[in-house]
């Protein structure tokens, strides 16, 4: 399985559909509009953790390079 993001050709409406199969792929059609032509866009992820020390213990984010105090 895969969530698959989407742009349609006809409105440009973007979206997301949770694909189980390359045959359930082919049957994407826009929520908007009903339209088939869709194109399937690079999504961007998260990786769960950090590997920035203890900044995605304490929930900052920043790796410790700001001014929030939490190091």
């Amino acid at each position: 399985m895969a969530l698959r993001e989407y742009r349609c050709a006809k409105c440009g409406a973007t979206f997301e559909r949770l694909i189980r199969s390359t045959d359930e792929e082919r049957r994407v059609t826009c929520p908007e509009c009903g339209e088939r032509r869709v194109r399937r866009l690079i999504s961007r992820f998260t990786a769960a953790g950090a590997s920035r020390g203890q900044a995605a213990a304490d929930g900052c984010g920043c790796g410790g390079s700001c001014a929030c105090g939490r190091r």
